[in-house]
């Protein structure tokens, strides 16, 4: 055991100073505070005495010796712990080089004899030549080439089951990307297989909006109808589901007749704010007076009493046409009634938020109250499927007879007008299209809607 004393200033450098020099596993002893000065201008000192086993100390000289001497400098420096583990590794490191030495020199001993020669006895008792152990006959081959041969077929058939397993593989991994991709319009005991046409037809119907249950129908519908030889043709496949659209969609256009003397049309339009309600009251108004030359009433519903002017009132001045702002069904049923000369009267609702189902619920109370009252849902065709699903559940309330969708000039995804129809087993009447009051709408035809869907120009 090695015991030493360090003085320093401060007992952190102390400690230091320890570590440099007996390294990490030295035992503090004993620790005293001198009173005087350590050096001149000094306040004290730190004496501290600590020890270290003679086995740590050759540790240590062991292993800085065998390193460069800056990895020495930088490990003096090291935190304890790390030197620790440093030194302690390499002296398990050259144990273990010992044990291996030690062991190849006694397998070594033992190759040259298993016995000692001196326990070696004839029968008369004298020594005489050891036993040899006969060694088992291991096959080799008789030349060079026969050994290339053996290895070249062991490693050819090796490198055939390979390739076999890896062929297996990829097969699987095909059937369960077609699987993943292409199951869903195909039923699970249908003799129809699935194509890449059919594959690349569904995935149209997705990016052009349509609801995945809906494609699904439409897919499964096209692959029971197709042939064989069908089913691989893009063409067809393409035909084939523009006929399921045409097949299915249901469109009611909104001047489908001429109105006959004694009638009178009365329709009110719903829908959110910004879904472009008073414009297709508009557009609707401006085409039965000029084109169709009909007489034309508008009404305005005000539900708050701080709502903005109704923009219609500068519309109906210039149109020369009757106007009348209500807040009840009493003051609507009044102004039917002022109104019961003109053909057709447009009945204006303010933007509602689907969760406001107070207004909602007010709203209907007023229409409801006054018989011969239809209503048009006006929906964008810029709104997300999850908003789209929302609206016509909660709209569904006013038991609308329609769906307008305005600014399909700003959507590339048609197929939300297909879903939401057939979500809400409701006709299509109305496409808006732009801004200009007496242009930029046409009655909804399935010939576009499909067209659109499926990109056909």
């Amino acid at each position: 055991m090695q015991v030493k004393k360090f003085e320093a200033p401060t007992l952190q450098e102390a400690l230091d100073t320890i570590k440099r020099e007996l390294g990490p596993e030295a035992i503090i002893l004993q620790t005293k505070q001198n009173r005087r000065g350590f050096g001149l201008m000094s306040k004290g000192s730190v004496e501290v005495t600590a020890a270290v086993s003679e086995r740590a100390t050759d540790k240590k000289k062991e292993a800085l010796k065998r390193v460069p001497d800056a990895y020495a400098k930088k490990m003096v420096n090291a935190p304890a712990s790390k030197q620790a583990d440093f030194y302690e590794n390499y002296l398990n490191s050259k144990i273990e080089k010992e044990k291996v030495q030690i062991e190849s020199l006694a397998n070594a001993e033992r190759r040259i004899s298993a016995v000692r020669y001196a326990d070696i006895q004839d029968e008369h008792g004298l020594n005489a030549a050891p036993k040899i152990t006969e060694v088992p006959e291991v096959a080799v081959p008789n030349n060079v080439n026969q050994a290339l041969e053996s290895y070249s077929s062991i490693k050819e058939s090796g490198l055939l089951a390979l390739q076999e397993e890896v062929e297996n593989l990829k097969r699987l991994v095909e059937e369960i990307r077609r699987e993943r991709k292409r199951p869903e319009y195909i039923d699970s005991d249908s003799p129809f297989s699935a194509t890449d046409a059919l594959s690349e037809a569904y995935d149209i119907l997705i990016q052009s909006g349509v609801e995945r249950r809906f494609a699904v129908q439409i897919m499964r519908e096209v692959a029971r109808n197709l042939s064989v030889e069908s089913r691989a043709e893009s063409e067809a496949v393409l035909d084939a589901i523009a006929t399921e659209l045409l097949k299915r969609t249901d469109i009611r256009p909104y001047f489908n007749k001429h109105i006959l003397s004694g009638e009178q049309s009365i329709r009110a339009v719903v829908g959110v704010s910004g879904s472009g309600k008073t414009a297709c009251v508009a557009k609707l108004a401006t085409h039965a007076a000029r084109s169709r030359n009909e007489k034309v009433g508008l009404i305005r519903i005000r539900l708050l009493d701080d709502e903005a002017q109704d923009p219609l009132v500068i519309f109906a001045k210039a149109l020369h046409i009757p106007y009348r702002l209500v807040s009840n069904a009493e003051e609507l049923g009044v102004a039917i009634q002022d109104m019961s000369r003109v053909d057709r009267i447009f009945i204006d609702t303010p933007g509602l938020s689907p969760r406001d189902l107070t207004l909602q619920k007010k709203l209907k109370a007023i229409l409801q109250a006054v018989p011969k009252i239809h209503v048009d849902l006006v929906v964008s065709a810029t709104t997300r499927d999850l908003e789209l699903h929302e609206q016509g559940k909660v709209f569904s309330i006013l038991n609308p007879e329609t769906i307008f969708f305005t600014r399909l000039d700003e959507t590339y995804s048609f197929g939300c007008i297909y879903s939401l129809s057939q979500r809400l087993r409701l006709p299509v009447s109305i496409f808006v299209t732009g801004k200009k009051v007496t242009a930029d709408w046409e009655n909804a035809s399935a010939e576009r809607l499909t067209a659109s869907i499926l990109n056909i120009v």
